[in-house]
């Protein structure tokens, strides 16, 4: 069985140790004495973004009420880092502080990193990096999400922006596990960055995005990935509504309400959802918006506080704050709105709670206050400081920290009429994107250039283990019938004659684990078969999917298997009224279609927000390969397409419009890229080849591409068109296809797929 998930020998890492020289001892141990001995306790952290009760909010105490950002004395701030910027949102978990950065920004090995600080001292303790391919986030936007910790095992979790999501051992900084959901699911990463947060719930680390994918499952649709932690094996795949408007990135919450767990997001259609989060199964649904939901709601008891800044579902106004109550379990569970105030645009920006009043800063920084219970608006658009608001608030030893979009910030008191400043000021050249965090009485404020930590000599902070803060739900034993089966693995990858083995967890209504012995029957949908547990692929089956369901009394659950043969490929798509079903991003946006008498893959033109998109035809871990096709674009409104070949996490791209040829690996950072002149015409084929090989041995390997275009009815030329050499190597990924078709339509043919002789 091919896996899903990569070894962490395939990626470059870098780990570099703070205790590496006797100078570096020094230092910490001169930082050391400086540390309040009462922000020393354990477990006080920040393993979420949203903190550990996931509402932006922590039991802390003596925190600094003002700071000045030049650092001296008196000016709280007990160590910066200006290496350490961008929009990511630190967390804090065992005294050790983790962030997503750019690595080697601006050279031909730009990637991405996490970074692991100490937090008492802000020194590096080592740093993972990894490649970024084929995503279109620049690199400015690296960090738009957060790492989250996991406080049984210390590993932290994080996706890329290329949407590769990795484990990483928290104190060595080892890749544990990983897997490039893009080529895999087909999750798509976007130009704005939107990148979505992973959140840990028991024995699962749970993740979402926009997924385009295969078989039943081919429409875009905002999806979530239950995932076993340790091992990155997929438990369960679920989702919200095909079509959704936006790719976002509004962060879940873990809560218990009438005794049933929940994860809360916000999602890509404009809807507030509710998951069981062992099972991934839906629960509720609230549409607020009509396009996608950027901030995170917040939790408070049964009730969902949700803001946002797009058209409301009716009328003309832009932005709401809408008040939930959710309650009911199983399938009976259902949400009802208790209030809403329009023209409240508050899209990025998450509000938190203090005395039953929700607490919220709009994008103009202004503040608004709302009676939690009725809605009552007791601020009205405030002013107070800085006019661009991204970050979320926090809220701690009874302050509100506000960072501002222009490097502004404010510390202020919640009050009886409103609330009062304390301190304010801003920083100079930069702006905060990121959100403030507090940990072991410290705080942490993330600016674009500059990592602060400002703390007093008596802060101090409540130690919080997660896992306390969801609530208490109903004892197993008021719900003892089996209602849902999970068959695992639920996603995975086979040759054919391979097998699986499958086992089946059992839940009742509320999605708990049941221990009972269950009479389990299955159905195989597809070319294999199934004896016990274990299902074999049949052993002519090519490039086609199953479909696996178990059943036990009323209770189903299904998982999919994709078969893929070893290469060499070769797809004609003759007798074929579909694009093959085993490729991920591809039905949806394509099309079978006779062109110049025989059947060709067509690239629709008449999908906006598919038109510029990739598909991806196998495992993620082939390398040294050869891909080839037969391509043709049409011309409309006087623009012609891009047409091209993906190979070991780069493309070949015919671009139409500029009329070159191009080898690239980062689109929308361009850290690696070969360009040439290219004129080609609209309704000719040509013959497209793309080879990807690798030089030397780790860790000096370079990857050599190598690309060479031809009219097809004309002899091969002997030389390569175009030639790259990257020398921070993609070292393996799945095949598969590129083109824009936003413009006019893409035809492809005789698509080939072989080793490298």
């Amino acid at each position: 069985m091919q896996s899903l998930f990569q070894t962490p020998s395939l990626f470059r890492k870098r780990a570099n140790w703070f205790a590496g020289s006797m100078q570096a001892l020094l230092i910490f141990a001169i930082a050391m004495i400086s540390v309040p001995q009462s922000a020393q306790a354990e477990n006080a952290g920040w393993p979420y973004w949203r903190g550990p009760h996931y509402n932006g909010s922590a039991n802390a105490s003596n925190l600094a009420e003002d700071w000045d950002p030049d650092g001296g004395e008196g000016s709280n701030v007990l160590w910066k880092r200006d290496d350490i910027g961008g929009p990511c949102t630190p967390i804090v978990m065992n005294e050790r502080l983790y962030t997503i950065q750019r690595a080697l920004p601006g050279t031909s090995r730009e990637s991405e990193k996490v970074v692991c600080l100490d937090a008492k001292t802000g020194e590096t303790l080592w740093e993972n990096q990894y490649n970024v391919w084929l995503s279109d986030v620049p690199a400015e936007r690296i960090g738009w999400s957060s790492v989250v910790g996991d406080q049984e095992t210390g590993n932290v979790y994080v996706l890329g922006a290329c949407d590769i999501f990795l484990c990483i051992n928290g104190e060595t900084g080892e890749t544990v596990w990983q897997i490039p959901l893009h080529e895999q699911f087909g999750m798509l990463s976007t130009y704005g960055g939107r990148t979505n947060f992973p959140i840990i719930h028991e024995d699962l680390v749970i993740i979402s995005g926009i997924i385009i994918n295969w078989g039943e499952f081919a429409k875009p649709n905002h999806r979530l990935l239950g995932l076993d932690k340790r091992t990155g094996e997929i438990v369960w795949f679920s989702g919200t509504r095909d079509l959704p408007y936006d790719t976002t990135y509004s962060a879940p919450s873990l809560v218990t309400i009438d005794g049933q767990r929940q994860l809360i997001l916000g999602a890509g259609d404009g809807a507030i959802w509710g998951f069981q989060p062992r099972t991934g199964k839906p629960l509720w649904n609230k549409q607020i918006s009509r396009r996608g939901i950027y901030a995170t709601p917040l939790v408070v008891g049964d009730k969902v506080f949700a803001a946002h800044s797009e058209e409301n579902v009716s009328g003309s106004s832009m932005g709401a704050i809408v008040a939930m109550k959710v309650s009911g379990t199983g399938d009976e569970t259902k949400v009802e709105e208790l209030w809403r105030r329009e023209e409240v645009v508050a899209g990025y920006s998450e509000p938190v709670f203090v005395d039953g009043r929700v607490y919220l800063v709009d994008d103009r920084c202004k503040m608004w206050i709302f009676d939690a219970e009725t809605g009552e608006t007791v601020v009205e658009r405030k002013a107070f400081v800085g006019s661009r608001q991204r970050s979320a608030l926090l809220y701690a030893d009874g302050k509100i920290y506000v960072l501002t979009e222009n490097g502004r910030w404010a510390v202020v008191k919640p009050t009886e009429d409103g609330f009062d400043v304390l301190s304010k000021g801003r920083v100079d050249d930069a702006d905060f994107a990121g959100s403030p965090i507090v940990a072991d009485g410290r705080l942490y404020f993330p600016s674009s250039k500059t990592l602060y930590c400002v703390a007093t000599e008596n802060g101090s902070q409540e130690s919080v283990e997660m896992a306390s803060t969801m609530g208490e739900e109903t004892p197993v034993s008021e719900n003892p019938d089996l209602a849902q089966i999970l068959v695992v693995p639920a996603e995975s990858v086979v040759q054919p004659g391979e097998s699986v083995q499958l086992s089946t967890r059992f839940f009742n209504r509320l999605g708990q684990p049941l221990d009972v012995d269950a009479d389990v029957t299955f159905e195989v949908q597809g070319a294999g078969k199934i004896e016990g547990s274990t299902f074999t692929a049949n052993a002519d089956a090519s490039h086609t999917g199953v479909v696996i369901t178990a059943k036990a009394g009323k209770a189903t659950g299904t998982a999919r298997i994709r078969i893929v043969p070893p290469l060499p490929w070769k797809f004609t798509f003759d007798g074929m009224t579909d694009p093959p079903l085993s490729w991920v991003g591809a039905r949806y946006r394509h099309v079978i279609r006779d062109v110049d008498g025989s059947p060709a893959l067509v690239k629709i033109s008449t999908i906006p927000k598919g038109a510029r998109s990739r598909s991806w035809m196998g495992p993620s871990d082939l390398s040294e390969y050869t891909i080839a096709a037969d391509v043709r674009g049409a011309r409309d409104n006087d623009k012609l397409p891009d047409i091209g070949l993906t190979a070991h996490g780069y493309v070949l791209d015919l671009m139409g419009q500029s009329q070159q040829l191009q080898i690239r690996t980062w689109s929308a950072q361009l850290r690696m890229a070969e360009t040439i002149n290219f004129p080609w015409k609209e309704n000719t084929w040509y013959r497209m080849k793309f080879r990807a090989e690798i030089e030397s041995e780790p860790p000096a390997s370079v990857t050599v591409l190598k690309g060479k275009v031809w009219p097809r009815d004309e002899p091969e030329p002997k030389e390569w068109t175009i030639t790259a050499r990257d020398e921070s190597p993609n070292l393996n990924a799945s095949p598969g296809l590129y083109g824009n078709a936003k413009d006019a339509e893409i035809y492809i043919d005789n698509v080939e797929v072989t080793a490298n002789e």
